[in-house]
């Protein structure tokens, strides 16, 4: 009897690698071979294969098994615009569902068409139906949440209801759970690691809000001087603001000490002691923590 092991190692040769590419695709014999497809017959798994040569597809033109529109794997948008002139909608949203096949995949992002069409691109199918999340659910796909480019802030937004909703600073893996709406890949592609993404929010919370609204020994217009709005007089509370006070209550409501951390369904609001429609300023002095219902119940009153 002949013992052979059931899998390859990860330091395995690139001969043998698409030697068992090529095996896997002879076995399973469709048109296009998805990582779901391999992963049920090969001996090394997918993810394995995208770590070493950046994605799934660039894993099938390592190995020469590629689909019809087989070609480089970057190629500019504006081969692709001249390119889509000669496509019809119906053949664009054959493109969209080609690649979801291709990755296996319901929800797909900007960066799965750049890296695995040569035909269509992001601005291609805005161009024709309006909007990147009007084209992919034309296909009948799901547009990926986590797949949205998102300024500073929207990350720094995320990472304060999660901070919020364990009443700490979150873990590495709980930005992949709920109630966060972008993962820890986004922050480490953002700011270049998870570490640096925490700091750059530490920085961001910890900043004085009116350091940004003056300009100091700057003259500026007096136009503009006149109509702007100083922090304290604003309705809206920054996001550093809120942090603040959030922190400063340890993310608990100062009223019933409700919490996310004991209670999921529980929701903290930051709010004005003495209402902002009675003069009520937008400081750390006149903000506190309350859950949904204390704040609700509360209302335009001010208790003393």
């Amino acid at each position: 009897m002949k013992f052979e092991l059931n899998f390859l190692s990860a330091s395995v040769i690139e001969k043998d690698i698409i030697e068992e590419i090529r095996r896997v695709d002879s076995l399973v014999g469709k048109e296009i071979l998805s990582s779901r497809d391999f992963n049920k017959y090969s001996k090394i798994h997918s993810a394995t294969l995208c770590r070493r040569y950046g994605s799934w597809r660039a894993t099938l033109e390592k190995a020469s098994i590629v689909d019809k529109y087989s070609g480089p794997l970057e190629i500019s948008e504006k081969v692709r615009l001249k390119q889509s002139r000669r496509l019809t909608n119906v053949q664009i949203l054959e493109e969209l569902r080609r690649i979801a096949r291709l990755l296996d995949k319901k929800e797909i992002t900007t960066e799965d068409i750049g890296r695995n069409s040569k035909i269509i691109g992001s601005k291609i199918i805005k161009g024709r139906f309006g909007s990147w999340r009007a084209g992919v659910e034309k296909a009948g796909l799901r547009v990926s949440r986590h797949g949205i480019r998102w300024a500073d802030d929207e990350y720094f937004e995320n990472l304060l209801n999660v901070w919020t909703h364990y009443g700490r600073q979150p873990l590495y893996r709980e930005m992949n759970l709920p109630p966060s709406e972008i993962t820890v890949e986004g922050y480490r592609s953002h700011f270049g690691s998870w570490r640096k993404a925490l700091m750059a929010f530490v920085a961001r919370m910890n900043q004085r809000e009116q350091a940004s609204e003056q300009i100091i020994e700057k003259p500026i217009r007096e136009d503009i001087r006149k109509h702007s709005v100083v922090i304290e007089d604003r309705h809206c509370i920054p996001l550093g603001l809120r942090y603040r006070v959030l922190n400063r209550d340890r993310f608990k409501c100062v009223k019933c000490g409700a919490n996310p951390a004991t209670n999921y369904d529980c929701q903290l609001h930051v709010d004005h002691v003495i209402p902002y429609s009675k003069g009520g300023k937008t400081n750390l002095e006149n903000l506190q923590t309350l859950c949904e219902g204390c704040n609700l119940g509360k209302g335009n009153r001010h208790f003393v």
